[in-house]
C-alpha cells in the first residue's frame, strides 16, 4: 500500500503545484515555494492525512509525518483499512535516516528494527535531472494556466485562502500531465514500468489480494473527474495548509472504469526549527531483528546453539525447526540434502531458514503462538522476470490444473487446517515457462476481500513442487 500512497501523493502534489501556480499575483512566489518545500528545503515538518475510497467504498486511510533536519529525517506512516468483521487493520512503519544510514521499524513486526543504507538527501523528495526538468515544465505551463484552464479556476478569499477547482471539462493537458506524474512516480519509487505492460492484455483487479495492488497494477489510464483544493499561506506567503478532494476515473485493463476518491489535508510547520534526534533503540523499545540461533547440522548431526532470543525457549526453537523440515518435505523439495538451519525472531514472527545442498535457502515463517504463516524458496527462476512476461488469466490444462489443486489443498489440510474452513477452491492466476520448467500462481477463489487469503506459487513441471506459500496479507 505504501507504493500506492506514494504514487497518488505525487499526483496530489502535482495538482497542488498547479493550484499554486495559478494563483493571481502570487503565482511565481507560491509555485516556487511549493517546489522549494518538496525538493530543496532541508528543515521542515510535514503532516498529512489521506483517505481512499473505490466506487464509494472506503478501503484505506494513510496518516503520515515527515520531519527533515539537514541530512537527518524521521518518517512515520500509519495505515488503516477495514476488515469484514467491522474492525480495522493497522499497519505502517517508522523510518529514521541519518546521511546514508537508515533504521526501519514496522508495525507488522513490533519490537525490532532493521538497518541498512540508502541515498543521502536533505529534502522530502529527491532531486534528480528528471525532476528538475519536471519542475521547469510545470513552471512554463504556469505562465499559460489562465489561458488553458480559465480565469475562474482559482479564486482568492478575503482572508487570503486560495481555492482551486477543476471538473471533467478540464483540458486534455491536465490529464496528460496527471498520467505522466503517476507513471514517473511509479517507476521511480518501486520500478513499476508501465511501458512494459500491454495496453490490451492485463489482469483483473480481482486477481490481486488487496484493493491497492489491484488499482496499481490494473489501471491503464487516469482521468480527472473533479478536483477541489484550498490552500492557506503563512505570514511569509508560503504554503502552510492545504486540504481538498480529488476524484479520478481509473481505466483498467479488463474491468472497465472505476472511480477513486481521495480526501486529503496537509500542514507545513517548523520551517527552520525542526529537530530530528539520532536513532536510539531504547527510545523506541526495539532491538535488532537479526538475533538468531544457528543449527549446525553439518557439524554434529543435531541441533546446537545458544538461546539468545526472548520469549522463545530452546524447546520451541527445536519444535519450529522440526515442523519446518516436515513442511518442506511435503512441498516436493529434496530434504535429504539439507545441510543446516538458522532460527531468528522478528517481533512476533519466528523464521527458520534451511540451507539445501543445491544452494537454495528455504524459509519458513511461524507466529510465536505456533501458527504457520508461509514458506519461500530462494533463489528461484519465477521471480527473476518482469511481471509482463507472465501469461495472465490462462486456460490451464484440465488434468494439470486438477492435479495441482489437489496437491495444494492437501498441503493446506495438513499444515494450515484452519484455512480449509474458508478456502473452498483455488484459481490459476498466471503461468510462466523458463529454463525447461513451468510455474504458476494459484490464489484463493473467490478472493477474500478482507485481504487474508492464501497464495501459492507452484512448479508444475518437470515435477510438482511448491515454491512459495503465504496465508496472510500485509495490506
Amino acid at each position: 500500500m505504501r507504493k500506492l500512497v506514494i504514487v497518488l501523493t505525487a499526483a496530489l502534489l502535482a495538482l497542488a503545484i498547479c493550484a499554486a501556480a495559478l494563483a493571481e499575483n502570487a503565482a511565481n512566489d507560491l509555485y516556487n515555494d511549493v517546489a522549494d518545500l518538496l525538493f530543496r528545503t532541508n528543515n521542515v515538518t510535514l503532516n498529512a492525512t489521506a483517505e481512499f475510497s473505490l466506487d464509494g467504498t472506503w478501503f484505506k486511510t494513510a496518516e503520515g509525518t515527515w520531519k527533515q533536519d539537514m541530512d537527518r529525517s524521521w518518517r512515520q506512516l500509519i495505515l488503516r483499512s477495514p476488515k469484514m468483521d467491522g474492525t480495522e487493520r493497522r499497519n505502517g512503519y517508522t523510518i529514521v535516516c541519518e546521511g546514508q544510514k537508515i533504521w526501519l521499524m514496522e508495525v507488522f513486526t513490533p519490537g525490532v528494527y532493521r538497518d541498512g543504507s540508502t541515498a543521502a538527501r536533505t529534502s522530502i523528495l529527491r532531486r534528480s535531472v528528471e525532476t528538475e526538468q519536471m519542475i521547469r515544465l510545470a513552471g512554463a505551463l504556469a505562465g499559460e494556466a489562465n489561458l488553458l484552464l480559465g480565469a475562474d479556476t482559482v479564486t482568492k478569499t478575503a482572508d487570503g485562502e486560495i481555492c482551486f477547482r477543476l471538473g471533467e471539462d478540464a483540458p486534455d493537458l491536465v490529464n496528460s500531465v496527471l498520467n505522466q506524474v503517476v507513471r514517473f512516480a511509479a517507476k521511480r519509487y518501486f520500478g513499476m514500468d508501465y511501458d512494459r505492460l500491454s495496453s490490451d492484455n492485463g489482469l483483473s483487479m480481482n486477481s490481486f489480494t488487496t484493493v491497492s495492488e489491484g488499482i496499481l497494477y490494473a489501471m491503464r489510464n487516469v482521468t480527472l473527474r473533479k478536483a477541489e483544493m484550498r490552500m492557506r499561506p503563512d505570514a511569509n506567503g508560503g504554503v502552510q495548509h492545504v486540504e481538498g478532494e480529488i476524484c479520478l476515473y481509473l481505466e483498467t485493463a479488463v474491468d472497465g472504469i472505476h472511480q477513486l476518491d481521495v480526501t486529503f489535508r496537509a500542514d507545513v510547520t517548523d520551517r527552520g526549527t525542526t529537530m530530528v534526534r539520532k536513532f536510539d533503540p531504547a527510545e523506541y523499545n526495539v532491538k535488532p531483528a537479526g538475533d538468531y540461533t544457528d543449527y549446525g547440522w553439518e557439524d554434529s548431526g543435531e541441533f546446537i546453539g545458544e538461546d539468545d532470543t526472548e520469549d522463545v525457549s530452546q524447546e520451541m526453537m527445536d519444535d519450529f525447526v522440526r515442523r519446518a523440515t516436515d513442511i518442506w518435505s511435503r512441498t516436493g523439495f529434496d530434504m535429504a540434502s539439507a545441510t543446516g538451519a538458522t532460527f531468528s525472531v522478528s517481533g512476533n514472527v519466528c523464521n527458520v531458514v534451511i540451507t539445501g545442498g543445491d544452494g537454495t535457502t528455504r524459509r519458513t515463517s511461524f507466529m510465536k503462538d505456533g501458527r504457520f504463516l508461509g514458506i519461500e524458496a530462494e533463489p528461484n527462476d519465477w521471480q527473476q522476470v518482469n511481471i509482463s512476461k507472465y501469461t495472465y488469466d490462462p486456460v490451464p490444462d484440465p488434468e494439470t490444473d486438477s492435479r495441482a489443486k489437489e496437491f495444494l489443498m492437501s498441503f493446506l489440510k495438513e499444515f494450515s487446517p484452519e484455512m480449509t474452513e474458508t478456502v473452498k477452491d483455488l484459481k490459476m492466476e498466471w503461468i510462466y515457462e523458463v529454463n525447461g520448467a513451468e510455474y504458476a500462481q494459484y490464489n484463493e477463489y473467490p478472493l477474500n476481500q478482507e485481504g487474508d487469503g492464501v497464495l501459492f506459487v507452484v512448479r508444475l513441471s518437470p515435477e510438482l513442487r511448491i515454491e512459495y506459500y503465504t496465508c496472510v496479507s500485509n495490506g
